[in-house]
């Protein structure tokens, strides 16, 4: 089960630009922004931009999301 806008990327390179975003986590206004453990972690494709939420145990062989792949996550490579 998961949520979020599905990557579009091709077959051949899933994975290899999924960064884990917010690990077995969440952070909502429901909780006041804190984090908060949960059975699900964010993944983000850092070439479509694509991000959901996933319990899936692949989650658990991806790198977690350094500061430059969030700038990379949200099309704004040109940022320094």
């Amino acid at each position: 089960m998961s949520g979020g806008q599905a990557c579009t990327c091709w077959v051949q390179i899933h994975g290899k630009r999924w960064r884990v975003t917010q690990r077995r986590c969440n952070h909502s206004a429901f909780n006041g922004y804190r984090e908060t453990p949960s059975e699900y972690s964010e993944v983000v494709c850092l070439n479509c931009h694509a991000r959901w939420r996933t319990k899936a145990a692949y989650v658990d062989a991806l790198p977690d999301a350094t500061p430059e792949d969030h700038i990379r996550a949200i099309g704004r490579e040109d940022l320094s």
